[in-house]
């Protein structure tokens, strides 16, 4: 019996710590505008903030400042019209990007030499052993670069900003994925630098 109360005690002990050791996540919102892109470019504008919505989303929270992000589409065409519906979702954050460049890359490379070996002893109609080059063979990459800017809601002052350039085989639209996974993560690191609250002005003197 008294095992039992002594168990019970304890169990009774780590359950009221619980919500102490727990820290809840704060929550950021990032009201992320439509890429800018260029027609001759192929790229859907709101495929790629699509993209970086989910991306937002899917990051883990920061163990260390218990920050989870949260991505926001906002449709607004104008950047008053962003503004003011980054305001009415409550963001924190706002992000803009632009598909500066996506191009084609020729990249060529040779096959290993092959040694060829005979069959039959030399001077019965074989030639000797010998060695030849396979002819070079020609691959297409794409190479896409995607500039950010980060700003505080309600703040036109830009907190980070940066561009990411990547270069893969594979379809454009893979290139570019892979691009603005790694903006997320910048804009992630960017959020954990950033001061928890926007500094307020200084007073001005008498």
């Amino acid at each position: 019996m008294h095992r039992f109360k002594t168990r019970a005690l304890m169990v009774w002990l780590c359950l009221l710590t619980l919500p102490v050791l727990a820290q809840e996540n704060r929550i950021v919102r990032v009201g992320v505008a439509a890429m800018q892109t260029q027609a001759s470019q192929g790229l859907s504008a709101n495929w790629a903030q699509d993209r970086l919505v989910a991306g937002l989303n899917q990051q883990k929270p920061d163990k260390k400042q218990h920050i989870k992000l949260q991505g926001v589409p906002l449709q607004g065409g104008s950047p008053e019209e962003i503004e003011n519906e980054a305001k009415q979702k409550n963001c924190d954050y706002m992000l803009s990007t632009s598909l500066v460049e996506l191009q084609a890359v020729m990249t060529s490379a040779t096959q290993p030499r092959i040694t060829s070996m005979p069959t039959t002893p030399p001077g019965l109609g074989m030639p000797p052993p010998g060695t030849t080059n396979s002819p070079q063979s020609t691959t297409t990459q794409y190479q896409a670069t995607v500039t950010y800017r980060l700003f505080r809601a309600g703040d036109a002052t830009t907190t980070a900003s940066s561009s990411v350039t990547y270069q893969q085989n594979g379809p454009p639209e893979n290139v570019v994925s892979q691009v603005l996974g790694q903006v997320v993560n910048r804009v992630f690191g960017d959020i954990k630098k950033a001061p928890a609250t926007k500094p307020e002005p200084a007073a001005k003197p008498e």
